[in-house]
Parts: structure tokens; sequence; C-alpha cells
């Protein structure tokens, strides 16, 4: 765990009246949990006993009072059997402080608590009264330096639970107290429900220690639309099936006047959105009616006109396919079906003739259309007392509709304009707490 993004969590020393004492690394950090009036007038008197005392040129401090961030950080610095100044007795005496609540470092630096050190002592010797409040100062700063030390050199490990198949919050709450750092990126698997953790990296049950990463992959659940196949032959629709992880799950021939092979119809039509691995049912072209047929010459090298010609004379059709090339404009590259092929009256043939010029290039696809997308959103208990960040992620970026204190089930709604697809986030704390789509 790391608080407010700066100070990693070492170890949980103290927790009383709604104060957590934290040891981080080059430090302690006093936490105060502030979610009712009293809690936060508690947190603003010790703030005021802290200032006094930089005031005094006593203590080396941050401080922070920022919406479910109040906290005070004091440097490391080696104990020492010394008794606070009395002017710092004198100054915290009317915000209600002793020096039960003080420690005195190295170089003249206090320590402020919120809290007394150690319990009051009974009728002692007045020497051994003197004594003891630095002898336990004393003890205790050994005792927190071998602690920091240990911990150093033996950070705390965690398990990696198992996480695929839970969904994102689910995820994030496990590894919330742990210590670990999330790294997200998507996959895609229509099968499996939308927001689902595929896969995870290290595996359930490896041991890390605070502040290593455990990668995360968030299923999105993209469905691929069928593309239009008419007019393709047959090898070419299933090479193009292939790359889209598609298959031909049935094939079926009809009389057509267009070549043999050709695809005329698909099942589903295009446009379909298609899961991953599902086949599509081809209808195809198996020629024209059986009848007279003429062997097909062969037409390449020939001219267009000389192949148009031949083709012409034996009652055959032509498709003629344009195609840059070095080769002699006009120049029949290739025909389909291949010569000796016995072709119907009637029947079509593809050439491919070379041409010279310009490669024209597809334009490129306009953008998206802009949308209007509504927002209607209580925030959750979890958001009591944190900090709320709200975005929408769109083609053109990201924009904040909300960043403040949050509430449990604060309303926020509104109308926004997107373009292409649109996310919601929220996030508390600066870490991922939900993300949707509108």
């Amino acid at each position: 765990m790391v608080l407010d993004d700066r100070y990693p969590v070492l170890e949980t020393l103290k927790e009383e009246s709604g104060v957590t004492l934290y040891r981080v690394e080059g430090g302690w950090v006093f936490f105060f949990h502030v979610k009712t009036p009293e809690d936060r007038e508690r947190f603003f008197r010790y703030r005021a006993a802290v200032r006094r005392l930089e005031e005094l040129g006593l203590v080396e401090a941050q401080i922070s009072a920022k919406p479910g961030r109040h906290y005070v950080f004091f440097p490391e610095r080696p104990i020492v059997r010394k008794a606070p100044p009395k002017e710092a007795l004198e100054a915290l005496a009317p915000l209600g402080f002793g020096p039960e609540h003080l420690a005195m470092g190295e170089g003249r630096v206090a320590y402020l608590a919120p809290w007394p050190l150690k319990a009051p002592l009974g009728p002692r010797k007045p020497g051994l009264l003197k004594a003891a409040p630095g002898l336990l100062f004393l003890l205790l700063g050994l005792f927190l330096f071998a602690q920091g030390l240990y911990r150093y050199f033996n950070p705390p490990e965690y398990a990696v639970p198992d996480l695929v198949g839970k969904t994102a919050r689910e995820a994030f709450l496990l590894l919330k107290d742990t210590g670990l750092q999330v790294e997200v990126r998507e996959g895609n698997d229509p099968t499996k429900p939308k927001e689902v953790v595929l896969d995870q990296e290290p595996p359930p049950g490896t041991r890390l220690r605070a502040g290593r990463t455990v990668r995360l992959v968030l299923n999105q659940a993209r469905l691929t639309p069928l593309p239009d196949l008419k007019g393709l032959r047959e090898e070419e629709a299933e090479g193009r099936l292939k790359e889209l992880g598609l298959g031909v799950e049935a094939r079926a021939y009809v009389e057509s006047q267009e070549p043999r092979g050709v695809v005329l119809a698909t099942d589903p039509p295009p446009g379909t959105p298609m899961p991953p691995g599902r086949g599509v049912r081809l209808l195809l072209s198996q020629g024209a009616e059986v009848g007279p047929t003429v062997r097909l010459p062969r037409l390449t090298g020939l001219s267009r006109e000389e192949a148009l010609f031949l083709l012409n004379a034996a009652g055959l059709q032509a498709q003629v396919e344009e195609v840059p090339s070095p080769a002699l404009p006009d120049t029949v590259l290739a025909q389909d079906p291949a010569p000796g092929t016995p072709v119907p009256k009637g029947g079509g043939v593809r050439l491919r003739v070379a041409v010279r010029g310009e490669v024209l290039l597809p334009p490129a696809p306009p953008p998206p259309p802009e949308r209007t997308v509504t927002l209607a959103l209580n925030l959750p208990p979890e958001a009591e007392g944190r900090v709320v960040r709200l975005v929408l992620v769109d083609e053109r970026g990201e924009q904040v509709l909300y960043e403040g204190p949050g509430q449990a089930g604060l309303r926020l709604e509104g109308g926004y304009r997107v373009q292409g697809e649109a996310r919601f986030r929220l996030y508390l704390d600066g870490e991922l707490y939900q993300e949707w789509a509108p």
C-alpha cells in the first residue's frame, strides 16, 4: 500500500481513536480517518500543535489536509534520551498535549503523537522519575529502528490470489490491501462475460513482495462484423474469413451466370457480429446450365483486344480486371478458368489485364459519428471520505466529469457528446475502481 502515492507502507504500528500510525519508507505517518465533525476537530487541533512546534524549529514534518488524505509525516531520526524543551510544553499545553505526547530525536527534532506514548508513572524517586521518560523513548526508538531494518531487508510478501474469472471490481478489491501494483491490458473473448479477468501474470499462489506488479487481461468481448464476400472466388473468401478468425461451415452450389466458385451470398448476411471461431455458410456459383461447352483457349500473353475477340467468337462472356503492372499495357496476365477448361456457352471468363498509371488507394474511412451518452451514477459506499475522479474516454481522448471529495450516494448525472467507442472510468484515491460502457 502507498499513502497518497508518496509513502510506501512498510508496517502498521498502531491504530487508536480513528488514527493509524504507519511506518513508511523514510519515517512515520499519523493518518487520521476523518468521518465525523469530532474527527475533523481532532485533526486540526493536532495540526495546530505540529505547526507551533514548527514555529519553534522543533519539527520537520509534511502535513496534508486534502479530502480523504489527512495525515502528518515525520522523517525518521534516532530517538535520543532527552526531555522535551520547556517552550515546547508551554506551546502545546493550550491544545491539550503534554510531555507524554512528545518524543525527541537527534538534532533537537520532536515527534508529536495524537495520543499518549506511555502510561503515567506512579511515585518514584526523583532521579529515576527524571530518567524514565528518556529511557522509554530510547527503547522505543531502538525498537522502531530494529523493526525498520527488519522490514527493509525483509519486506512483507503476499500470495497472489486466483483472479481469473473474477470481475474487475472483485480483482481490485482482492488486491487492494496487499501492497501489490496492478497493470491492466485489454483482451477479447466474446464467449465470456465482459469485464472479467481472462488471464493473470504471475499465476495464483505466487508470493510477491509489496510494490511488485500483477498484470491482468480484462475481457472486452468485441465481436467481428462479417465482411461482404459477394463476388469473391471461393478460395479468396475462405482466406478472408481465416484472417478474421472465422471459418466456412458449409457450401452450397447453384446455377448462375457467374463463373464457377464465385460467392453469390453468405449466411449470416454481411455486417452480422461474429464471435471468433464461428462458421459461415457460402452460396457459390456452379456456372451456367450444362449444355454445349467450349474448351477455353490460352489467353495469357495476348492483348486485351485479341482475348476479347476470341471469347466473343466462342460465345463466352469476359470480366476484365485491370491490374497495375510493368508489363505492356493491355496484356492479359492471367485467366480464370485455366486454359483447356470446358466452359458452357455463355459462361464467364475472368481476365486480369496489365495497366499503367497511378495506383489509387482507397480513401481513409470517415471518423465515427458523434452521439450523446448519458450518465446516472450514485457513488458507492467505498467512495465516502476518498478522492473521487470520474472521466469519460472516447476516440478524442479523456475528459474529466467530476473530481473532488466522495460521499456515499452522491448523484452524478448528465449527457455528453462522444465520438466512437466510449468508456466511463471511476477512480478512488487515484486507483481504478470501476469501468463501464455507456
